[in-house]
Parts: C-alpha cells; structure tokens; sequence
C-alpha cells in the first residue's frame, strides 16, 4: 500500500516538474516592466509556452488559468480554464474544462477534446489531471493533499468528499477509479480496457484492477486490500481483509476480520467470511471451482483442481479440502471438523 501511494506522489511531482519545465524553458510571452506592471509575475511563469495559432477557422483551444487570471482570451475559445487564488487551471482541446476555483493551492489540468478536471471548494494541495478525449479527474469538496489521474478515452478519476491522502488513478479506455468519501491513506489503481477499482470509506485501503474487465474494490473498512487481474472481480471489506482474484469468471471475496480469499486460475468462486477466515482455489483446468469459508472463525476451504467444491462453517476451527478434480469437500455443522478429498 505504501509503494502504490508513493507511485501517486510521484507522479503528481512528475506532473509539477514537467509542467514548470516546460514554462519555464522558453523566453517570455509578453515582457513588463516588473516596477509597474502588478502582473508581471504571470509572464515569467508562462513566457515562451508554446500554443497554437488561431484563426477565424480554427478558434483557440487552450486556456490558462492562474490565481484568477486568464492567460487568453474567451471569445471563441473552446477551452475553458477558472482558478482561485494559488490555483494553476489549464485546459487543452475542443471542450476540455480545468476547474481550479475552489480551495488553495491546487492544480487542475485537462488535457482532450471533452475532458475535464476539478478542484472544487475547500480542497487544499490537490491535483486532478485528465488526460484523453471524454476523461474526467475530480477531487471531492473538502478534500486535502490527494491526486486524481485519468489517461484514456472515456477513463475516469475520482476522490470523494472530505478525503485525505488519497490516489485515484485510471488508465486504459473507459477505465474508472474511486475512492470514497471521508478516506485517508488510500489508493484505487485500475490499468486495462473497462478496468474498475474502488476504494470505499475507510483508511488505508487499497484496490488494484489490472487488465480488461477487471475489477476490485474495497468496501467499508480499515486496511483492506483487493487485487483484480486479467478479468477477476475481488472485493475486501472490514478490517485487514485481503481478497485476490486473476483470469476470467474468478471470484474472491473477503468481508470479514482479517479474512483472506484466492481465486486463481480462471471460473473460481472463494468466499470468506467471519474471522480469520481462508478461502483458497487454484483451478487447474476448466470447470468451476467453489470453496466457502463462512459461519464462524478460523476456518479454511481450499481447492487444487476443477470442478470440485469446498466448503466450511457453521462452526469454528473447520477445515474442507479438495486435491483433484470433481471432488466434493464439506466440514459444516460444528468445531474442529476436517473433509480432506480424496480421503487418506
């Protein structure tokens, strides 16, 4: 979790850098003599910016925003940039919206035909960039000290209200990522084609979908991880709950105490749900597995093969287990019960 955060501060100062850099490296667009002119600063931030012409055919399409000043001119630009003090909004391309009025010291960038990026009221030291036609990246009001980043056509980013320290980052067509309301310490990452990550309400909660159709979420909880690749779905919810799914048709869920549920393989259910709970499948061929872990504490269903199930709970200290294929486990009913498959 510590080193998806950190890949969130790094591009957001990957993000100032190369935007500094590039204002800066070019002479001044408009020179003033500094003694009389009180905007003078703005032309040492943005002198040399290259832009493109406009004309009656072609009307502008960017806009600067800074601390309240347009850098351009409105009429007959089709972008729209607006800033509050110590704000910087820019926005590129036919459409596109940066919204940096609300808060301090926050950036705003969209960057695509229809994209938009905001910063809304009382959110402090926050980034939202948007990037490819139709994208969206938008922190939550009140918000502080997070970094929203959609790339691609149709992606979305975004942080909710009041949340604290969060990542929202989306990459890939149509990709979307969410933290929720009143978070602090967490990170949605969702990288593929229609990918999903959700963070929901809670600290330090991390969910990574990776790859088309993946999808992971956190719900409400503390410290929970789901982690969704090449088509799984994974969902965690409720304190240290980890949940892990990878090829198509996978399941795995975790919504318990420090429950653990693994599905690997491709058409695998895992369900874990109570305390100290362990759901675990590795499908080694086609048919679908399930394992349940349910109804009480400490209990572990696993399955190595396919089509076979596994199923324990409804009491405490359980353990059903399935070696092989078309096997059918169960340990229900009662404490320190033992289904091993096949039988020994």
């Amino acid at each position: 979790m510590r080193q998806a955060a950190r890949v969130g501060r790094l591009g957001m100062l990957a993000v100032g850098m190369s935007i500094g850099a590039a204002l800066a490296s070019t002479p001044q667009l408009a020179s003033a003599d500094s003694s009389t002119d009180p905007s003078s600063w703005l032309d040492q931030m943005v002198g040399g910016l290259s832009l493109p012409a406009a004309d009656a055919a072609s009307p502008l399409d960017i806009q600067i925003s800074i601390s309240g000043y347009d850098l351009f001119p409105t009429e007959d630009n089709t972008a729209f940039a607006t800033s509050g003090f110590g704000n910087v909004a820019i926005a590129i391309g036919n459409g596109a919206h940066a919204d940096g009025a609300g808060g301090l010291f926050n950036f705003a960038f969209a960057d695509g035909a229809g994209t938009s990026a905001a910063t809304p009221v009382g959110a402090d030291l926050d980034f939202a960039v948007a990037l490819g036609t139709g994208s969206s990246a938008n922190i939550g009001l009140g918000a502080g000290l997070d970094f929203a980043f959609a790339d691609g056509v149709g992606s979305s980013a975004n942080v909710g209200l009041g949340a604290n320290l969060d990542n929202a980052i989306a990459i890939g067509t149509g990709s979307t990522a969410i933290v929720g309301a009143g978070s602090s310490l967490s990170t949605a990452f969702a990288n593929g084609t229609s990918s999903d990550a959700v963070a929901g309400a809670g600290n330090g909660n991390l969910a990574t979908a990776i790859g088309t159709n993946s999808t992971a979420i956190t719900v409400l909880g503390n410290g929970d991880l789901a982690t969704a690749s090449g088509g799984g779905s994974a969902t965690a919810g409720g304190f240290l709950a980890n949940a892990f799914a990878t090829g198509v048709g996978s399941t795995a869920s975790a919504t318990g105490f420090s429950d653990s549920a693994t599905a690997l393989g491709g058409n695998a259910q895992a369900q874990a749900s109570g305390i100290g709970d362990l759901a675990y499948i590795f499908n080694t061929g086609s048919a679908l597995d399930q394992a349940t872990a349910s109804g009480g504490d400490n209990l572990i269903a696993e399955i190595i093969g396919t089509g076979s199930t596994a199923e324990a709970g409804f009491g405490n200290w359980d353990l059903a287990a399935a070696f092989g294929d078309m096997l059918h486990a169960m340990a229900t009913g009662g404490n320190f019960l033992f289904d091993i498959m096949p039988s020994l």
